[in-house]
């Protein structure tokens, strides 16, 4: 508990206020700070009140912890405080601390890029094999097929095979439902078995669009997101022949 009689900087009179001398936010500095600074406009508000009553000792008190909060409040936004050393870009551009800490993200930002990208092909991997062995077996024919050529051409491949292979089998079930729907069978039945193919076909259907606008996604990656189109100009002179003049122009999608 804090000193409430004491004067130093780094010691509040309120008790029930944290000691953060040498502490460090790891976490949501940002957020922290601005309640420290919401705290300390409240307690500068308070003390004009308390010296318009006349308690200067009251004010100087909530006057002198607005103040650690607000110290400790620049110190928490400061970005040094949350990688604890000066600052350096690492792997895939985030900001990470110059020399080595125990953070494992912080380790991760910084290690070798050829075993960021090993880690990388066995969660990918994973994650695949974790809808089915065959969307792993699809994903990897996909990326050899696209000749895949970085990490985020890999992963539209998976997330392709992926959404194909739930698609795929939602649609066989939507058949097995649709075909349980026999005539034959009670009226309430077939409803059902109806009602359930139609939900397994729209399902599938979006998780096929789903697929199909990854590999337009992956198109407008590879071409700039441009459009060739070709104007050709027919002219017709005596005899009947045709004059065909072409031309090549590029644009960025319709008007």
């Amino acid at each position: 508990m804090a000193d409430a009689g004491s004067n130093r900087a780094d010691v509040p009179h309120d008790p029930d206020l944290p000691h953060m001398a040498g502490k460090r936010a790891r976490e949501s500095g940002g957020m922290l700070s601005r309640e420290l600074k919401a705290n300390a406009a409240t307690r500068r508000h308070r003390a004009r009140r308390m010296r318009e009553r006349g308690d200067g000792l009251g004010a100087a008190r909530e006057e002198h912890d607005a103040a650690y909060l607000d110290r400790h409040a620049d110190r928490f936004r400061d970005p040094l405080e949350a990688v604890d050393g000066p600052l350096a870009v690492g792997n895939g551009g985030e900001v990470v601390a110059e020399r080595p800490c125990s953070d494992p993200f912080q380790e991760l930002v910084r290690q070798p890029p050829d075993l960021l990208a090993a880690e990388a092909t066995e969660h990918r991997f994973n994650l695949t094999a974790g809808i089915s062995n065959a969307a792993l077996t699809l994903a990897l024919d996909t990326s050899e097929s696209i000749g895949a050529g970085d990490a985020l051409e890999r992963n539209l491949a998976h997330q392709m095979a992926g959404a194909h292979t739930v698609a795929m089998v939602m649609l066989a079930k939507a058949h097995s439902f649709a075909v349980s729907a026999a005539t034959w069978a009670p009226e309430g039945r077939q409803q059902m078995q109806s009602v359930e193919a139609a939900r397994m076909a729209v399902a599938a259907a979006r998780l096929l669009d789903v697929s199909q606008r990854a590999a337009l996604t992956l198109e407008r990656l590879r071409n700039g997101g441009r459009q060739v189109v070709t104007v050709q100009h027919v002219s017709v002179g005596e005899g009947g022949r045709a004059v065909v003049a072409g031309t090549v122009g590029r644009g960025v999608g319709r008007k």
